[in-house]
């Protein structure tokens, strides 16, 4: 078992070896790696002597979190036998041409209820779904495919931590076959949310120092909402304006953490955010989760040092090596990874039910707009003849549908409580579930030697 030191002096030297092998001469000059400095795993920060702060720091710079935003974690093994069964029927289930049969494809799991797809996505044959995880699951006997791969949800990981939501998520994949090693982290992004008064609007190509070949500056309404460095690589970087990100998506936990951490509610809260996927994981040493806590800072400081730096170019020097690190960035470059957040943890819903906003603003259009037809300004009133003219509408169509009112209203009822994870739902007319009938039935088929 390796130890702490073990894990910090193994990314130190991937994190040299790298810097040797894929700095370009058009980039910045080859470096040595013992002028690295040392790489502090517990605290993320460098001692260098080729990165001088040597700008002056008139602007306020203020970090309110550190954390992960995105995980992805691979598990090796086999899907055991009674799950293959399960699986299959229920994916039968959501590929029927009856919503009623299509409500039925769910699966409980360790207190989850998860939506099964109709479809899986290449090389995996299922896929489960909630507000927590998306898993996807290899069919059984696969060879050279995980047992599953999973991704783990950002709220999540921002209210229940990732020590926790991963205990969680190992609990499931066991239950689904039989475990053989600790799950792999196939992609991870790590994130600082942060407040500034420094003038990122008016930074251009120029500042940034970078392994990156591309980069791209983005705009909302001609306003600067951020950059977007080495997208589609195996490791790349966004920073953007996540105040204006959160008026088109919503997160009210994510605003309300941030107001714990010191936000006046007003002013832009803008990320940082690097991308590390599997490749650039396994160049730096990362492999296993087991290992990925005590590295967070040391992955850090690699992306926002030596492979990403926001500048202040000096013309009259060549070496960007030496060009001065903006104020900003320096104070970006130190943020603190202990990983373990100083937030109060919430409970994290696991079904995925629409918002009050939603119901209740959204979906109201169709009741006003009967009512603003129908010429009713009392809403009691609105609301009793919109019943009415609901159920004449649908008892009159079931000779061609199949379904009178409650039929109808039945089974989109029961649609809505799959793609929610609300409950189970229960065939009408049977007494077993046909996921549990399909078990048993190869159960008895195999004690009858069938």
């Amino acid at each position: 078992m390796s130890t702490r030191s073990d894990t910090s002096t193994k990314l130190e030297q991937n994190i040299a070896n790298n810097l040797s092998a894929e700095l370009e001469p058009a980039e910045s000059p080859k470096q040595n790696p013992a002028q690295l400095g040392h790489l502090d795993i517990n605290q993320g920060t460098q001692s260098s002597n080729t990165v001088p702060s040597t700008s002056i720091n008139t602007y306020n710079t203020k970090i309110l979190r550190t954390g992960i935003d995105s995980l992805y974690l691979s598990y090796q093994g086999d899907l055991s036998e009674e799950s293959s069964i399960r699986l299959t029927e229920l994916k039968k289930l959501a590929q029927s041409n009856d919503p009623n049969t299509v409500s039925l494809a769910q699966i409980a799991l360790n207190n989850h209820i998860f939506e099964v797809k109709d479809r899986g996505r290449h090389p995996f044959a299922f896929i489960l779904n909630d507000n927590w995880y998306r898993i996807e699951i290899a069919k059984l006997g696969a060879i050279r495919t995980p047992l599953a791969h999973v991704q783990v949800m950002s709220e999540l990981l921002t209210e229940y931590g990732v020590d926790s939501s991963v205990s969680d998520l190992n609990d499931i994949i066991h239950k689904l076959g039989i475990v053989t090693a600790s799950p792999a982290v196939s992609r991870l992004d790590l994130c600082v949310d942060f407040v500034t008064d420094y003038p990122l609007a008016e930074v251009v190509d120029a500042d940034w120092v970078t392994r990156a070949k591309d980069m791209d500056r983005y705009t909302v309404q001609r306003a600067f909402s951020g950059w977007v460095i080495g997208v589609g690589g195996n490791l790349s970087a966004r920073l953007y304006n996540k105040t204006l990100e959160m008026t088109k998506r919503p997160r009210p936990y994510l605003e309300q953490i941030h107001r714990e951490c010191g936000w006046d509610g007003y002013s832009d809260v803008w990320r940082l955010e690097f991308q590390f996927r599997r490749e650039s994981l396994r160049e730096l040493g990362i492999i296993s989760f087991n290992s990925l806590k005590e590295s967070l800072a040391g992955l850090w400081q690699y992306a926002s040092t030596d492979w990403l730096r926001l500048t202040l170019p000096n013309q009259s020097d060549n070496t960007q090596s030496r060009w001065p690190t903006a104020c900003v960035w320096d104070v970006l470059q130190h943020a603190h990874w202990s990983g373990d957040d100083a937030i109060s943890r919430v409970p994290v819903e696991k079904g995925r039910p629409p918002s009050d906003r939603s119901l209740f603003i959204n979906g109201i259009s169709g009741l006003t707009s009967f009512m603003a037809r129908e010429g009713y300004s009392d809403p009691i009133e609105g609301v009793h003849k919109y019943i009415q003219s609901a159920k004449q509408f649908h008892d009159d169509r079931e000779y061609m549908t199949g379904y009178d009112f409650h039929g109808y209203i039945g089974q989109k009822v029961a649609l809505k409580v799959k793609g929610y994870n609300t409950y189970l739902n229960m065939p009408v007319e049977q007494t077993i579930h046909p996921s549990d009938k399909a078990v048993a039935d190869e159960y008895r088929k195999q004690s009858d030697g069938e």
